[in-house]
């Protein structure tokens, strides 16, 4: 997904996916809560899926292959 010219990483901070939504992080958090959109808890720090707010804002994310790490 294609914010502010820039692609996203697979997942984002609540702050991030509030400022992509143009909700306040509690919006965000009862997102969550009620499974309007998906999450993954890492380290103790929630992190939206990034394909979640896209599929909220009816937006396409084209798949990309991954590039090969030399």
């Amino acid at each position: 997904m294609i914010f502010d010219g820039v692609e996203l990483p697979s997942l984002l901070t609540v702050e991030k996916a509030a400022q992509i939504l143009g909700l306040p992080e509690e919006g965000v958090r009862s997102l969550i809560a009620n499974r309007q959109i998906e999450s993954v808890r890492l380290n103790g720090l929630i992190h939206i899926v990034t394909e979640s707010i896209a599929e909220r804002l009816q937006v396409e994310t084209p798949s990309r292959h991954n590039q090969d790490c030399e």
